[in-house]
Order: structure tokens, then sequence, then C-alpha cells
């Protein structure tokens, strides 16, 4: 080897061979050296090589693209986006995990008829517009339902629609499918009639600023009650659980095993669609339903009853989040029946006064009749669940007894509020936290012969500390009433919104 050889020696063919083997800021370190590797680390096949290998393979969304976008995106775009991803993947399991950037402003919209009180002041309510890259966060104070602007790299937060109700706004669910036109749907009681509840499904027009009623449906509060799914152009509510269609003609339908719901101590908890299914989970049940709508096609009624299975679990949850990965597909068409990764539910239970949290994984089920892509949903026979129903739980994790409010993305980074003792200015301080967690694939077991003896489960990983604190006092902790009201997660850029009871809302930048 020459005795004064170094790296600017070697040809640019194996310049960009060394690049596409280190991590996004090495690259970004290597352009702060040279002329020469400033010019190379600009090259579109840099970054669509580093978007592959650090974004897309290690299954992170893409902020503001999706993979089919990737081949017409240049190489300042695909930079922007590959190292927004990385931050916040970085940040988020980083051992102190800290915000970027906080955007503070106040939810509050007094009307006539209002008073500056607490019940008129505390934020209810926040969430992102799904598929708006947390650009579009939702409010509720009151009956005052807000959309606000929040672009990324401003410091401002900008209202953009109101949709005012004639009672308290009790719960809001968003919808989960961001081609769908219908955004959001509300609940809150009758104006005249005691025992029914109104609800109204909302369009959103962020071009003239406002919201348009698409569906009004008035109901006992008991067959109404809770709401419990907004996807694509049905509502799942109520328990028993019903399905309402809300493209025309509105149409409600009952969905799944109405014995479910008459055991005791078995309320639901959450639904999740999964491709071509429903995943109900209740406190002492799993069930799987065929989806009301799947490809733009909705099966025979009947089958929404008759085609479903469930399994009973020992210990009953107070709550529970179910994790699906997003799948890198092109298309809607080129997805499963059920995805190749385990479906991982996350469930809080109490066992002789110790709080745990359960972790159960549902495999896909090899022997399930696959339909295949092209066939019709209305074809759809559950002669086979698509899932293995798990006999035990994966892995139990000890939380505190004040954990509560689960949340999760698509991408299977979540985080739960707890109470924790903190440090400030050298003093420990109880605070209302939030404790991050990721759910990532994991390999199976491996066998003698090195290859996979058991099947693969899912990791969660916690982090390493809190990724956010904010203090409250002794009377909030005996009383269970604290400061933080509402929170949301937006994990395709990197957002957490937190409301409180002073109508404050901030919005966390993490990447």
């Amino acid at each position: 080897m020459k005795p004064h050889a170094s790296i600017s020696g070697l040809p640019d063919d194996i310049l960009l061979i060394v690049m596409s083997h280190v991590d996004i800021q090495d690259i970004l370190a290597l352009r702060q050296t040279s002329r020469r590797l400033h010019a190379m680390s600009k090259l579109r096949w840099v970054w669509y090589d580093a978007m592959k290998r650090h974004v897309v393979q290690k299954g992170l969304p893409i902020p503001a693209a999706s993979v089919a976008d990737l081949k017409a995106l240049d190489a300042a775009h695909l930079e922007t986006r590959a190292v927004h991803a990385a931050k916040f993947h970085d940040n988020w399991n980083s051992p102190h995990p800290v915000a970027k950037k906080t955007i503070e402003f106040s939810a509050l919209s007094y009307l006539d008829d209002q008073l500056p009180d607490d019940t008129h002041c505390a934020v209810s309510h926040v969430s992102f517009l799904p598929g708006r890259n947390g650009k579009y966060l939702i409010t509720v104070v009151g009956r005052v339902l807000t959309c606000w602007e929040i672009p990324l790299g401003e410091s401002e937060a900008y209202r953009v629609a109101e949709w005012i109700a004639v009672r308290r706004i009790e719960q809001v669910i968003v919808n989960d499918d961001p081609k769908s036109d219908i955004v959001l749907a509300y609940v809150s009681t009758h104006a005249t009639n005691q025992g029914v509840v109104e609800c109204r499904a909302l369009s959103f027009d962020k071009f003239h600023g406002r919201f348009t009623c698409r569906m009004e449906l008035r109901a006992h509060r008991q067959a109404a009650t809770p709401l419990h799914l907004l996807h694509s152009d049905y509502l799942v509510f109520g328990d028993p659980m019903h399905v309402c269609y809300l493209s025309a003609p509105t149409v409600v339908k009952p969905l799944g095993k109405p014995a479910l719901a008459e055991m005791p101590d078995n309320a639901i908890l959450a639904v999740k669609p999964v491709n071509r299914y429903l995943l109900i989970i209740r406190q002492r049940t799993f069930e799987v339903v065929p989806a009301p709508c799947w490809l733009g096609v909705r099966p025979p009624y009947p089958s929404l009853v008759s085609a479903s299975s469930s399994v009973e679990m020992e210990t009953p949850a107070s709550s529970c989040v179910v994790v699906v990965r997003q799948v890198f597909a092109s298309t809607t068409d080129d997805l499963p029946d059920w995805p190749d990764e385990p479906v991982t539910v996350l469930s809080r239970c109490s066992d002789d006064g110790f709080e745990m949290m359960h972790q159960y994984d549902l495999l896909p089920n090899p022997k399930a009749k696959e339909s295949g892509p092209k066939s019709k949903a209305s074809d759809l026979v559950l002669d086979r669940l698509p899932c293995v129903f798990p006999s035990q739980y994966t892995r139990v994790m000890n939380v505190a007894p004040s954990s509560c409010d689960l949340r999760v993305g698509p991408s299977g980074k979540g985080f739960w509020t707890e109470t924790r003792n903190v440090v400030v200015r050298h003093s420990r301080n109880p605070a209302r936290c939030l404790v991050g967690f990721e759910v990532t694939p994991a390999e199976g077991t491996p066998g003698k012969d090195g290859g996979k003896a058991g099947p693969p489960s899912a990791r969660v990983s916690l982090s390493k500390d809190a990724l956010y604190a904010r203090r409250c006092n002794i009377h909030e902790i005996l009383w269970k009433q604290y400061i933080i009201t509402s929170t949301a997660l937006e994990d395709t850029v990197g957002r957490i919104a937190v409301g409180d009871v002073t109508g404050k809302v901030e919005v966390l930048d993490l990447a």
C-alpha cells in the first residue's frame, strides 16, 4: 500500500459502494470531508439506496410519500424524507428522547352561552387526521370541534375549520382510511330527548375551510355508544355491535356474535381492521369477523354474524391496543387476507393486585383457505380461521398502576401515560409521563439444523426514558384527575399532541 494512500484515492464506484453500507448520519458526515464526497453524496442513487436500506427494509414509515412514489422523487426530496425518518427513529430509541420543537396554542373558542369554567376549558380529545403527515389536528373543547393546520417547520397553529354541536361532544373517532371523504364521526347528547344521542359523520373541505355533515344517526345511548371504528365507508358502534354503511343508502346491520356481549365483564376494548377481517378485542374474548367492506365490495350481510370465530382468555383486560404494522404494498390489491407478520395485541390486566401488560401474537394460519387477490370479496367463506388464536400470552411486562391511555401507530411505535418521579432542578417531583414503546417483528427460534423451529413473534421494546413529562400535584394523584386530558400520536413524521384541562395544546416534534 502506498504511504500516502487515502480514501480519496478510491474510484467513484468503490466510494458509492462504501456509502451504501453506512448509516444516514455517516453519509451526512462524509459530505463534510471533501468537495468530491460532497458532490457524490448529492447523487440520487445514494439516497434512493439509503431510503430502501434504512427506511423501507426496517419498516419505518416514509414521511409524505409511499413506496410507489419513491421512483418519482428527486435526490433532494429523497434525502429530506430519509433524514427525517432516521432522526425520528433514532430519537425515539435514544436513552433520553427529547422533543426537537414544541408548538403551543390555545384551543379555546368561547361561545355566547358559555363561561370560562373548567368544564368548557378542558381539551377532551385530540387526534391527527391519518394520511396528512401530522399537518391537521382535531381538537374538541366542550361542544366545539376544531381542525388546526400545523405545518412542519413552523411555530404556529392555524384554525382551518370549526364545527359547533348542539350539546357537548362526548366521543370523537377519526377515519383511519385517508382515502375516504368522511374524516371523523362524533357522538353528542340529543337536544330534547333524554337517553337519545346523535351520531354525525363529517367530511372536511380544507380548501373552503369547513366541515360538512354526511350522515346523521339518532338512537338510544345503549344502542349507539360507544363508537369503535370508522374505516372507509362504514362505522362500527354499540355493544352488541352494529355496522352502519355511510354511503347512500345508509344501512345498519348487526356485526359479530351477540352472545359475547351478554358475558359478564366482557366489554369491547378495541376493533381493528386487519386487511380482509375485523379483529375485535373484548375484556375476555378475541373475535375475528369478515370486514364489512374489502376492496370496495361488501360481503353478504348474514356472514357478518355467522362467519365469526372467537376464543376466551383467562385473565380479563381493562384496556388494549392492536398493532398491525404497515405492509409496503403498491396497491391494496397486493395485500393478503391476513398479514404475514404477527398481529400483536397489548392488553393491560390486573392479577392479584399486580398490574401487567400481556402481549399476544396472532400468527397467520398456513392452512387457511386463501381466496387470492383476484377473487371477489363477496366470495368470502370463513371455513378456516385466517389466524391462529394464541393459547397464552407471549410476554408479560409489569406496568405502573397509574398507566392508562394506550396509543399506537401503524409503524408499531406507541406510548402510554403513567405517573413517575422525575428530577427537575435537582429535586424529585411526581409527573405524568408518556412512556414510549415499539413493536418490531422478531425472527423465529432457531432449530437444531440452523433453521427456524419456532414461529416468528413480535418484540416489544420500551423507551429508556419518558418521551414527555409534566409535573402534577398530590391532589391530581389522589383524585386521579390529571391535568393531561388527551393525547395523540402521528408516527409518520414523529408528532405527539397533548391537551390539558386549561385548553392548552402542545404539539411535540420528535424528528
